[in-house]
């Protein structure tokens, strides 16, 4: 549990602007609350906040080593899960032993330079400042579980944990252009991997790095996948997936404080649940705590949405029967999520998920109150390929996104002088191809992209980094620390080259994660239907969000209402029926609405 911020400035000095330390460490107070760590030199201002786990250590909480006469000092946000492989790899070198994540890090560099970065496999955002060099050197990991934005002012370059620790910054002259009100319109919750939706204001790619140094700036990919032919048969292919993913929840499991999970019933969740309890050994305590979330009115409620199948909570109670786990229930009234849904959008610093974010910001203040770690088994389809129907975006000829088929409803209740401005279906074509183009990048030995593959890679690319967005802003907001492990980059390795029918195992959805694990987990589970995250069926949620709506529109001081068509709008509230898919439901997109016109409040956006 951290963050970080800093300034920098390779040609001046700029040791006065130190007083914006305090803003800076207020403004991602939330990411680490037991204590903060500063450096200063003449051209950095470094912070870095840390969680009560750290601050426990009795260690700097922030490195600085001499190594080969130059001084480097390294900020970590996140976890390093093969940190003992790499200091046994270095052993041989240096007497590492006693060193910290963080200094070990920094002699890592030192051997390896930017190759190590290959070399991590961990949730992680890391700053590296060179003294005698001064380079600033900032790397993501390779999924984007820990976010990190910048911004370049002048001759100085700004970054933070948090897009509030830069568009809270006085120094910062936050501005919002087309090109950015087309990612909120068209893409959100979503956006273009690089883009922070404000002029001059930008997120560190997941699996990329930068460096800014007297010699300009520069960014690069650091992780690439080999495209090459899967040469293992179906026994050594499950084989593989088994011990990957029990690997990867080993790793993530070992810690000094208390850890826990969501636990929904699902496929994923009960992979997790069930390695973590038949590992007790490795666990902090004497029982594996679990926590799902449920809503007041569901109850004997017949109104279900296409996309639900089934109550989690038989599939929760068999699970916990089984492996013994201490289950944890929070329920939520339709007053509570409504309640929380800016507070949400204050979370994540952009409009999002509406009450997927909120049920999730609630059900993590409850966890954080015992626990500093929780395991979420969210995200594995959008590597494993399961999350879009392959055979409905193959049906599309036009270059589209496969989740944008309800843009047009949405794009509905704009007005005309904002649609001209955006242009919508040209930003979208535009995103589209600069996807494809971006694969090229990703893809060792690939000439292109194939159509079968398509829907795989927007999922990672788009879909992916969104996710780990809400992850982990929802629980940074209280101190808690998300961690997915069935997203193990060497299991996305593994699992990009297999080919698609290998992964529909028997002709079924999830086939190969199912049969792999099916030893692992009760078969019936295995078997069982995907849900999505919990949702309210309350028809009085809707209606709060109908009446939020207005009451904003109805503001004279409202930026929303200068871009709905509010005859539109109002039509669309008279009608009856309700969409069926996650994130464009009735309730939801009134509840993004809300979030929009909060974000562009706190914003100070005005005028488009």
């Amino acid at each position: 549990m951290s963050g970080i911020a800093g300034m920098v400035n390779p040609f001046e000095d700029i040791v006065y602007i130190s007083s914006n330390l305090s803003e800076m460490s207020r403004l991602i107070h939330s990411r680490g609350t037991a204590g903060a760590g500063q450096f200063l030199t003449s051209n950095a201002v470094l912070l870095r906040r840390v969680g009560s786990e750290e601050a426990s250590l009795n260690q700097p909480l922030i490195a600085e080593e001499t190594v080969n006469g130059k001084d480097y000092v390294l900020l970590l946000d996140g976890v390093i899960f093969n940190m003992e492989e790499l200091r046994t790899e270095l052993s041989g070198s240096i007497p590492c032993s006693d060193l910290s994540v963080q200094q070990l890090l920094i002699h890592a560099f030192c051997k390896w330079n930017t190759d190590l970065f290959r070399k991590l496999n961990g949730i992680f955002a890391i700053a590296l400042w060179v003294k005698e060099d001064k380079n600033l050197i900032l790397i993501r990991d390779q999924i984007g579980v820990k976010p990190l934005y910048y911004a370049l002012t002048d001759k100085s370059l700004v970054f933070s944990s948090h897009i509030k620790g830069i568009t809270g910054n006085p120094m910062i002259n936050v501005k919002m252009d087309n090109e950015g009100l087309s990612e909120l319109i068209c893409l959100s919750p979503r956006h273009t991997p690089g883009s922070a939706v404000f002029h001059g204001v930008h997120e560190l790619r997941p699996g990329h790095f930068i460096i800014y140094s007297p010699e300009g700036f520069k960014s690069q990919r650091y992780w690439k996948i080999e495209e090459r032919k899967h040469e293992d048969d179906i026994d050594k292919t499950l084989e593989t997936i088994r011990e990957l993913i029990s690997d990867s929840v080993k790793r993530q499991i070992k810690t000094n404080t208390p850890l826990c999970g969501y636990l929904s019933g699902g496929l994923y969740s009960s992979i997790i649940t069930s390695i973590v309890s038949s590992n007790p050994e490795l666990l902090y305590g004497d029982v594996y705590n679990t926590w799902s979330v449920d809503y007041e009115s569901d109850n004997g409620n017949k109104k279900q949405r296409a996309f639900t199948t089934d109550s989690d909570t038989p599939w929760v109670r068999w699970m916990c029967r089984k492996f013994g786990t201490r289950h944890h229930y929070i329920v939520l009234s339709s007053d509570d999520l409504a309640g929380s849904l800016l507070d949400a959008a204050e979370a994540r610093g952009f409009p999002g998920m509406a009450d997927y974010d909120s049920s999730l910001l609630l059900l993590n203040r409850e966890i954080q109150k015992d626990f500093n770690i929780v395991l979420s088994g969210e995200c594995p389809d959008e590597i494993f390929g399961s999350n879009l129907r392959q055979t409905g975006h193959l049906a599309h000829s036009k270059k589209k996104l496969p989740w944008a088929t309800n843009l047009a409803e949405k794009l509905s209740v704009f007005n005309t002088e904002i649609i001209n401005m955006i242009k919508p279906y040209e930003f979208i074509e535009k995103c589209y191809e600069e996807a494809l183009a971006e694969y090229l990048k990703f893809s060792v030995n690939s000439g292109r992209l194939d159509k079968e593959y398509e829907a795989q890679w927007f999922c990672l690319y788009w879909n992916l980094p969104s996710l780990m967005e809400r992850l982990d802003t929802m629980g940074m907001a209280f101190g808690l620390e998300t961690r997915v492990p069935l997203c193990d980059v060497r299991l996305i390795e593994y699992f990009w080259n297999i080919p698609q029918g290998l992964k529909r195992y028997n002709n079924r959805d999830r086939g190969l994660i199912r049969e792999a694990m099916g030893g692992i987990i009760p078969q019936d589970i295995a078997a069982r239907r995907k849900n999505p995250w919990p949702l309210t069926l309350d028809p009085e949620y809707e209606v709060k969000m109908k009446n939020m709506i207005m009451e904003r529109i109805f503001d004279p001081g409202s930026p929303l209402k200068n871009l709905l068509n509010l005859k539109t709008l109002q039509s669309m509230m008279n009608q009856n029926y309700e969409l069926s898919k996650p994130y464009t439901a009735r309730s939801q997109f009134y509840g993004w609405l809300i979030q929009l016109d909060y974000f562009f409040r706190a914003n100070g956006i005005t005028a488009f």
